[in-house]
């Protein structure tokens, strides 16, 4: 495996990830349902509503210190959150199937691993993430979501790990750039074996969770767009609040390995 190509995958984009609420069988009220679980309207919008309003705020910061700040467009946003919502769901019910669990340390761990690892500290995660339309009372869905991808991909390929020369590698590139972080070796190890082997690892996950998108049945609120089984996320559709795509939304890369 070539560093500077792991890389670019450990510091990849993140996407927004929330807690999906459980209930009813229509679409009444209801944003998505997966299986006989409803993610309701009102939660879509109390997250959007928040990622807004933080964007907004993270805009008017840099264009105060002369920098740009790309617009956040309420209808991306929008379906990129329901497509995370949508996704964390069958996170969970993959987690169930297996036995798989993870508790609120694991979730924090990983919170502070991402935010060191991809940006150098957790408070520039939380600013980008801002930057991005994510409240910061949302990111830690985000660690869910992460430390969950983590669990259940350990028990589809325990094997896929990278070698420790390469998490090595990365660990110094990372401090040689920021300096000091708070995090050891021996503390980001778990994390880098793990996302650098994300070549090996995600496609099972993914290959997983299309099928329990399938078997559950994922059904989107027409006025949201559609599921598209073989991206895992919503879609535009005529008629929808979204009526074009739109690329996913990222946080950039953070830091750069490039020699």
């Amino acid at each position: 495996m070539k560093p500077r190509s792991a890389v670019r995958r450990v510091l990849a984009s993140v996407a927004l990830v929330v807690v999906a609420a459980s209930a009813c069988t229509t679409h009444a009220g209801a944003a998505a349902q997966v299986g006989d679980e409803t993610i309701e309207t009102s939660t879509l919008r109390g997250i959007v509503d928040r990622g807004v309003a933080v964007a907004r705020t993270a805009a008017a910061t840099a264009g105060q210190s002369g920098q740009n700040a790309a617009p956040v467009e309420r209808g991306e946003l929008q379906r990129r959150t329901l497509s995370s919502l949508v996704y964390l769901d069958l996170l969970q019910k993959e987690a169930r199937q297996l036995g798989v669990t993870v508790t609120g340390q694991d979730v924090d761990a990983y919170y502070q691993a991402y935010g060191v690892l991809q940006f150098g500290s957790v408070a520039v995660f939380e600013q980008r993430a801002a930057q991005g339309g994510t409240a910061r009372e949302d990111l830690r869905a985000v660690a869910l979501s992460g430390a969950l991808e983590l669990a259940i991909t350990d028990r589809l390929t325990p094997n896929a790990v990278a070698s420790e020369a390469d998490a090595r590698d990365i660990y110094d590139r990372i401090v040689g750039q920021v300096g000091k972080i708070p995090l050891s070796y021996a503390d980001a190890r778990p994390y880098l074996i793990r996302l650098l082997a994300s070549e090996q690892r995600t496609p099972a996950l993914q290959t997983k969770l299309r099928e329990i998108s399938q078997r559950e049945t994922v059904s989107i609120n027409p006025r949201f767009g559609g599921w598209d089984p073989s991206q895992l996320s919503v879609v535009a559709a005529d008629g929808s609040v979204a009526t074009t795509p739109a690329p996913e939304p990222s946080l950039g890369s953070g830091l750069s390995t490039a020699q």
